[in-house]
């Protein structure tokens, strides 16, 4: 899918998430603060979070669609994992809300007003948080999206906690008020673990790690019947925009010309096999046997 189409493609998936992530955290936050349950107001800043996050992600979306410049000669891509890197902020900075409530309620002593409501409340913003969880992954795996799947994982996050939050109301419900309390802790692990997955993943393709098999590279190389062998292969960018340059291994008396059509024939093959390549550079040399 051409680089403006996929990413209007995203832009609409987005969209239709945050509008689904602002009524569940509109309903969360307002229920938990009607109730004075601590554990479903921090599950709903986790999911106003969601939203945030998806308004981070269509506005990067719009830099990211934009083709290659004097600037920007590799393209704005990294927009996109940038946003993917902000919903890793957006993350910490709940955490450290979530955490501040927890203690406080602690502290306090507090109990929440713990009704069949809340239970009603919570089971129906876990299905909306559910089939977004579904649409997001499918449509992030299926355009190879690591912003998609980062705020995929991010919801999904929202999944444990809501389940979380029920058994710290069953507590409350049952006698045990503390539970509240230690359900907005478990909550920030939830969600602590979730952002670091997420910052990891982005900060692999910011730091230019490997992003596919040397061996598979090589594999399609060695297919083209006049080359003899190949090395220094590096992969850089995401998953679905990569960057590829080796070296390919020519016999020393191939003339330039055909080198050169030969590495075209290269370039073709791992294009054609690999769709995400958005380019490959390759450096044409003789076998090291034949460089003296």
């Amino acid at each position: 899918m051409a680089a403006p189409a996929r990413a209007s493609v995203l832009t609409r998936v987005l969209v239709r998430v945050l509008a689904l992530n602002l009524a569940v955290a509109v309903a969360k936050l307002a229920f938990g603060y009607a109730t004075g349950a601590i554990s479903i107001i921090s599950d709903g800043f986790h999911s106003l979070t969601d939203g945030a996050s998806n308004v981070m992600a269509i506005v990067a979306m719009r830099a990211a669609r934009k083709p290659p410049d004097e600037d920007h000669p590799y393209g704005h891509r990294k927009y996109e994992t940038l946003a993917a890197a902000g919903i890793f902020v957006f993350l910490l900075l709940v955490v450290i809300e979530v955490l501040q409530g927890a203690l406080g309620r602690l502290r306090g002593g507090h109990t929440p007003d713990v009704t069949a409501a809340s239970f009603v409340v919570m089971l129906v913003t876990l299905g909306v948080n559910l089939l977004v969880v579904r649409y997001e992954s499918e449509r992030g795996r299926a355009l190879r999206s690591e912003l998609l799947l980062a705020d995929a994982a991010h919801t999904r996050s929202d999944v444990l906690t809501s389940c979380a939050v029920m058994v710290s109301l069953a507590g409350v419900w049952l006698g045990y008020p503390q539970l509240d309390a230690i359900g907005g802790l478990v909550i920030a692990v939830f969600i602590a673990h979730t952002g670091i997955q997420i910052g990891r993943e982005a900060s692999g393709i910011l730091s230019d790690r490997v992003v596919m098999s040397e061996d598979d590279i090589r594999r399609v190389v060695m297919g083209v019947a006049e080359v003899r062998g190949c090395h220094r292969i590096r992969t850089r960018g995401s998953a679905d925009h990569t960057f590829l340059d080796l070296h390919v291994w020519f016999r020393g008396d191939t003339t330039l010309f055909e080198a050169h059509r030969l590495s075209h024939v290269v370039k073709d093959r791992l294009m054609a096999q690999y769709p995400h390549i958005a380019d490959a550079i390759i450096h044409i040399e003789p076998p090291p046997t034949e460089m003296g």
